[in-house]
């Protein structure tokens, strides 16, 4: 018999693993498992809070953000406690789902004051929203591709206006008191007092002060910019 060549071996490969450092460091972890409202308040002061921002009890975004305050609130408790709530939990997301078109999972962070306008269409699947955030219709956070780990999802810092189909992904932040523009795709962090738009995400410009969205409440500006 002739002798053969031996086979190349190939190196072994290890398996992938999370990149869990992004969210620990920051202390938004998306395990679900220990409560993430914002600290210092009760579950009805947040709530209080939440129904002045968006003026209205009957709004889809007050009631989304509600399912995720009560989601959150549960993992407070002793598990004994926990069990039965989280099929009440679920009943409620489902609904929140169906009714409001909103997907807003209690294994997201939200701040204080962050306000969802109009209704529907909505997947907010973020590491974290911060205060005072505004998000309109249509809006998608999330992955930036199919498998990638929670860690991945983009992070939103204070005082975010978001405008209606605009697309934020992948393990991005955008930088506190800036514009996304209607329908722009995001898949790179963005500094401060930006103004973002376009297919893909461009910083277009520095805002000015006078154009920084410093309040989710619609009177409350009103007010402001008339003075």
């Amino acid at each position: 018999m002739e002798a053969q060549d031996p086979r190349p071996s190939t190196p072994s490969v290890a398996p992938p693993t999370l990149d869990l450092a992004r969210g620990e460091r920051l202390g938004y972890s998306m395990r679900g498992d220990r409560d993430q409202n914002p600290p210092g308040l009760s579950l009805l002061a947040l709530l209080r809070e939440d129904l002045r921002t968006h003026e209205s009890l009957f709004v889809h975004g007050f009631v989304a953000v509600a399912v995720n305050r009560f989601g959150n609130w549960r993992m407070g408790l002793p598990k004994l406690l926990r069990a039965p709530l989280r099929y009440v939990y679920e009943f409620l997301y489902l609904c929140t789902l169906w009714l409001a078109r909103i997907e807003l999972p209690y294994i997201v962070k939200v701040g204080r004051r962050v306000r969802i306008w109009h209704s529907g269409g909505c997947v907010l699947g973020a590491l974290y929203i911060g205060d005072d955030v505004q998000i309109r219709h249509n809006v998608t956070l999330g992955l930036a591709h199919h498998g990638a780990p929670l860690s991945s999802l983009p992070i939103i810092e204070e005082r975010v206006l978001i405008g209606a189909g605009a697309c934020i992904l992948g393990p991005i932040t955008i930088g506190h008191d800036s514009i996304i523009a209607a329908n722009a795709v995001v898949t790179r962090d963005v500094p401060p007092f930006s103004l973002v738009g376009g297919i893909p995400g461009k910083v277009l410009r520095t805002l000015e002060e006078c154009e920084r969205m410093t309040s989710v409440n619609v009177r409350d500006s009103v007010v402001k910019k008339a003075a």
